[in-house]
């Protein structure tokens, strides 16, 4: 099940069996849900409903009916949260010297998953070819569930590479990008 943060689901499962069987939601992870304003493990019945679903519920979840007859039986559902790039950057000023190597660091959260790039303060898209050493710029990225890092490794800095540089962050609901400004020391 596939909605947009900031809007209410309603997840419903049903169970027929004799003796009448109880119902209860979790977390496939185990990990506590925030279901109105209280953290619980276990939500009691055949509903499940979250209001202002936040990427924080993003995750399976079982629903599992039990009556006391083996086997128990459980039902999962995927709940995946859509929203617009966010991005945070550890330091928005890096210092350097000439002739050092330098990395520059942001992260960011979007689903679904966005494209991530870096640009120069020409606007200037950085690709690097980690195929060949010694080039100038080398990208890397590392994905966590709906996280990113990428970082941006400039290698043996001259004048000419001190400014700013962008990081940028697209997915189908939106755009966002932050700045570093990279300084002679």
């Amino acid at each position: 099940m596939v909605v947009r943060e900031g809007t209410n689901v309603t997840l419903n499962c049903k169970a027929k069996g004799f003796p009448e069987p109880y119902v209860m939601w979790r977390r496939e992870d185990g990990d506590e849900m925030a279901i109105g304003g209280e953290n619980v493990n276990v939500v009691d019945g055949e509903i499940l409903h979250i209001t202002k679903v936040s990427r924080l519920h993003m995750a399976a979840y079982l629903c599992v009916a039990s009556n006391g007859v083996p086997p128990s039986i459980s039902k999962r559902v995927q709940l995946r949260v859509q929203f617009p790039p966010m991005l945070s950057i550890p330091n928005q000023l890096e210092g350097a010297y000439v002739g050092q190597d330098v990395v520059l660091e942001c992260h960011t959260e979007a689903y679904p998953a966005s494209i991530n790039y870096w640009t120069t303060e020409r606007g200037d898209m950085i690709i690097s070819d980690t195929s060949r050493t010694g080039d100038k710029f080398e990208t890397m990225s590392r994905n966590t569930g709906y996280t990113k890092y990428m970082s941006l490794k400039i290698r043996n800095v001259g004048p000419a590479d001190f400014g700013s540089y962008r990081c940028v962050a697209k997915n189908s609901l939106g755009e966002t990008d932050g700045l570093i400004k990279l300084d002679g020391n």
